[in-house]
């Protein structure tokens, strides 16, 4: 049966589907620069590691409202045919497999009104529990002739949009209009600042190998940093089957795609008290290290990150005296004005902490 792949994301609480070799990366919406004269589902730029790319507005791309931006909000960055764009997303779930015998396109095979807005649509599919709408990445970019952006002219704009007040002309006042975030409180423009300082700073750095790659995740309202190296990918849990006489910290077996893989509980490693989660996301990171393959139980899966090395602290004074908690742990750095854990998580599996010792 041929599959194609998709990143499923959740916009407006509808799912959509996107190819997922389009997507080239994904992060957290930061700060972005409005443009006068540009289309208007373009929103503005960002200035990404010294390329400038141009942020789409999915809502006022598909013809409804332009709303408030959120901290938790995603930007999806798509490529065709050397054309690049950011989407703006709420939030970014999965890639799954799905059959192309499961996607229905007769709702979206009649006309080609280029200003119909369902010629952005592809299909609808059936995925477990739920309707995913499949967007075309090659429309998306295909409709939109942005203008190209030199980094000097985004520089300039950038530092218009900061001038004082008393110095605005009359091209400043129209652009101030469309300041991004002027709902948002002084501390949500901060983490968007902060957000889009760092993607600026990322272009001073020579040398990306030396970065870490990391996933954070969240447990029990504490942040944790995983080596992107070991994750194959992250779902949400819908059923898991109980494993009668297992270890407290094995959660149980569920069913990806057609491969049984069993969730653990890392929380009692890193002496952490085991509690029902308070949101209902249900999701979990799947991991792969040489031959393993296993999943951990997560509250939220908040981002992908690159860490320099130099960034992270020792563990300190405040939870040394936690021996189990430490053996675990890389170390410490900041993230969203918080400390988080990074997890040696290699340790755990070579060391055995999570493997059931079982006679066949």
């Amino acid at each position: 049966m041929e599959n194609k792949s998709y990143l499923i994301f959740l916009h407006n609480n509808c799912f959509y589907g996107i190819e997922a070799l389009s997507v080239r990366e994904i992060f957290l919406l930061p700060e972005v620069t409005a443009i006068a004269e540009i289309p208007d589902p373009i929103i503005g730029v960002i200035n990404l590691r010294g390329d400038i790319l141009p942020l789409m507005d999915l809502n006022i791309r598909l013809g409804y409202q332009q709303k408030d931006y959120s901290l938790t909000d995603n930007v999806v960055v798509i490529e065709w045919q050397q054309s690049t764009i950011g989407i703006i997303v709420n939030e970014v779930y999965e890639v799954k497999n799905i059959p192309i015998t499961d996607i229905t396109k007769e709702l979206y095979s009649y006309g080609n009104d280029r200003h119909n807005k369902s010629h952005l649509v592809t299909g609808l599919a059936k995925l477990e529990e739920k309707l995913v709408i499949l967007l075309s990445s090659k429309n998306l970019i295909q409709y939109i002739e942005a203008p190209e952006f030199s980094l000097d002219k985004f520089q300039k704009i950038d530092a218009s949009l900061k001038k004082d007040s008393s110095e605005k002309s009359t091209e400043h006042q129209q652009l101030s209009r469309l300041i991004f975030g002027s709902n948002a409180t002084s501390k949500e423009r901060g983490i968007f600042q902060e957000r889009a300082k760092k993607m600026r700073l990322s272009t001073q750095i020579q040398d990306v190998s030396n970065l870490m790659p990391l996933a954070v995740i969240g447990l029990n309202e504490e942040y944790f940093g995983i080596d992107l190296k070991v994750v194959r990918e992250f779902t949400y849990v819908h059923k898991a089957t109980p494993i009668p006489c297992t270890p407290e910290h094995i959660f149980g077996n569920i069913n990806l795609r057609g491969e049984i893989i069993t969730l653990v509980n890392i929380r009692g490693l890193l002496n952490m008290k085991i509690y029902q989660t308070k949101n209902n996301k249900n999701q979990a990171l799947i991991f792969e290290v040489d031959d393993f393959v296993g999943g951990i139980r997560v509250d939220e899966i908040f981002d992908v990150i690159y860490l320099d090395p130099l960034d992270i602290k020792s563990i300190p004074a405040t939870i040394n005296h936690d021996k189990i908690h430490n053996e675990y742990l890389l170390g410490t750095a900041m993230y969203r004005e918080k400390m988080m854990s990074i997890i040696n998580f290699q340790k755990i599996i070579t060391q055995k902490g999570l493997v059931v010792e079982q006679e066949v």
